[in-house]
């Protein structure tokens, strides 16, 4: 039952999600009006990695037979830890002459280390305030939490029937929702719900469960009557566009049922790329801008947050003009960061091919 064909995660399509997310999250740090809810683009990120994740180590352990967690955390190390590293290193020696007092320069390469070894959610779930100018990072510590351990959880799941894989996968996304629901009536802080991996494995683990059912086989039935999968992508898509306007960080419903409906919206909508690539929703995602930001958005959002706060503390231009000089500053760092440190380490990825 599990033949799926063998997925690449660069569907430009799939880039383009990560484009609209991305642009969802700078517009919201840059305190564009209308835009208090943008940080829903975090979450389409955290569904697309749980998805896409699974879907090749899936399909690795049927070609295979086995994991080779090697080789699957070198791919996470020469895609990520190049760039972050860049990063830091800039704001370190920027920080270091921005800041005049000691106590300053020492307080950010705290902060720095606190990113570098992917601590930031923690530390600002549990009220530390830390990092500062780094604060953005607090999702890229729960990315890598999960890709720590879902690769470990998931090799025994694979043990398992697809039918009770699945099971099990939605087990434990209820759990990361009750949970936070029990936290959030236990009056635990706003930081400690929105920064906690425990409190937002829900969302990874949303995209985790549509790999296990698309891989399986059990969504086939979304390319036979295309009038209801057309509709709900719609429903889907106005529901993502919608958010971005509407969610505050701030409010209860959001941890109780809004997440899920985003969750599911961002669901509906991969499912809808991968499963109808000739479709009208991949043909107007296939645009070619959002495509290259979908690109290049890892390296986008490290370097977009640092920016807008350098430029908030050090000049006073007005709204728009902030907002256009801080995502043109961000385009350049961000084709610095890609074309000329990314692509490199990227060519070597193909010695740790997973299938």
């Amino acid at each position: 039952m599990e033949n799926k064909p063998l997925l690449s995660g660069h569907l430009p399509a799939l880039n383009s999600m990560r484009g609209f997310a991305v642009l969802m999250v700078f517009l919201f740090h840059a305190g564009v009006p209308g835009f208090s809810g943008g940080f829903i683009g975090v979450d389409i990120f955290f569904v697309l990695s749980g998805f896409l994740i699974s879907v090749l180590l899936i399909q690795e352990y049927q070609v295979k037979g086995t994991i080779i967690f090697k080789n699957f955390y070198m791919r996470r190390l020469l895609r990520l830890f190049p760039a972050l590293l860049l990063l830091l290193i800039v704001f370190l020696v920027f920080s270091f002459f921005f800041f005049k007092e000691a106590s300053e320069k020492i307080f950010h390469l705290q902060d720095a280390l606190i990113t570098l070894f992917y601590a930031s959610n923690w530390t600002r779930a549990f009220d530390m305030g830390r990092p500062v100018i780094l604060g953005h990072c607090w999702s890229l510590s729960i990315e890598e939490q999960f890709y720590f351990l879902w690769p470990l959880v998931l090799f025994f799941l694979l043990r398992l029937s697809a039918f009770w894989r699945s099971i099990c996968i939605g087990l434990l996304f209820f759990l990361s929702w009750g949970w936070r629901l029990f936290l959030l009536g236990q009056d635990a802080s706003w930081s400690r719900l929105y920064n906690g991996f425990d409190c937002r494995a829900d969302m990874l683990l949303a995209g985790c469960l549509l790999a296990s059912l698309w891989n399986a086989g059990y969504l086939n039935f979304w390319n036979n009557n295309r009038l209801l999968p057309r509709f709900l992508a719609f429903l889907s898509g106005v529901s993502l566009i919608f958010f971005p306007f509407y969610a505050n960080w701030k409010n209860a419903a959001l941890y109780q049922y809004q997440y899920a409906i985003i969750a599911l919206s961002t669901v509906v909508i991969i499912l809808e790329i991968v499963s109808w690539e000739k479709g009208r929703l991949v043909e107007i995602l296939n645009f070619k801008p959002l495509v290259w930001l979908g690109k290049v958005s890892y390296g986008f959002y490290l370097w977009h947050y640092p920016i807008i706060h350098f430029l908030a503390a050090s000049t006073d231009l007005t709204r728009k003009f902030f907002v256009l000089y801080a995502g043109l500053l961000t385009l350049i760092f961000t084709s610095i960061s890609w074309y000329g440190l990314e692509v490199f380490f990227q060519k070597y990825k193909h010695r740790y091919k997973g299938i």
